[in-house]
């Protein structure tokens, strides 16, 4: 909720870059609540230095934007949501049944999301055209990466790595809303060049701290 939320109050090349702090409470929740029985690498934890950098370049407003300082609240607090969910997920798979473990959190979320439709603005059954295509056609990679992640973050006991992977989404959202944000109807496709060039740059740290991840 917290990150749909977000998207409604700011621009989507802000917030979405945004969810890709993950990594660092992640990072944070592993090491506070003594989650893993290693300790992370150096360069695990520079790359979670370089994603809160590179959060730091894509959020920072500009002085004439129309800046949501809520929307931004959401988005951070839905990323150490996800974060928590993604550190506890290791630690209680190889102390139960890993696919009941995940019919349990992918349940969760299916039952939470009936139980906000009487909170949906307008007919919720009313099929939109342009609108609920592209919905159901989403809901399908969407689906698909949040099941490999967890069984990923399960079975192998990466959660920090994996999340430091899952941050390059924010680098494809800038680059997106760049090049089609005005086609599919995203005013902040129009940013200032400048914006769009810094933003760009805290993608690519994101980019960097992949692959700082993977080695």
């Amino acid at each position: 909720m917290l990150c749909f939320l977000s998207l409604r109050r700011g621009d989507a090349s802000l917030m979405t870059p945004i969810m890709g702090s993950k990594p660092v409470f992640v990072a944070i929740f592993v090491v506070l609540f003594n989650l893993s029985s290693q300790n992370l690498e150096v360069s695990t934890w520079v790359a979670v230095g370089l994603t809160t950098l590179s959060i730091a370049l894509i959020g920072w407003p500009e002085k004439a934007s129309d800046f949501s300082f809520s929307g931004l609240l959401m988005a951070i607090s839905g990323a150490a949501g996800f974060g928590l969910l993604d550190s506890l997920v290791p630690f209680f798979t190889h102390r139960s049944d890993p696919f009941f473990l995940l019919f349990i959190i992918f349940g969760s979320v299916g039952l939470f999301s009936i139980l906000i439709i009487p909170w949906t603005e307008g007919s919720f059954l009313t099929f939109r055209s342009k609108a609920d295509g592209w919905m159901w056609l989403s809901a399908l990679p969407m689906g698909g990466q949040a099941i490999f992640m967890s069984v990923a973050i399960g079975f192998y006991q990466v959660p920090t790595e994996a999340n430091i992977f899952y941050a390059g989404r924010g680098f494809w959202s800038v680059v997106l809303v760049a090049v089609i944000g005005g086609w599919i109807g995203l005013a902040e496709g129009k940013s200032s060049k400048s914006l769009l060039l810094r933003r760009m740059v805290g993608a690519l740290l994101l980019i960097i701290g992949i692959w700082l991840a993977s080695i």
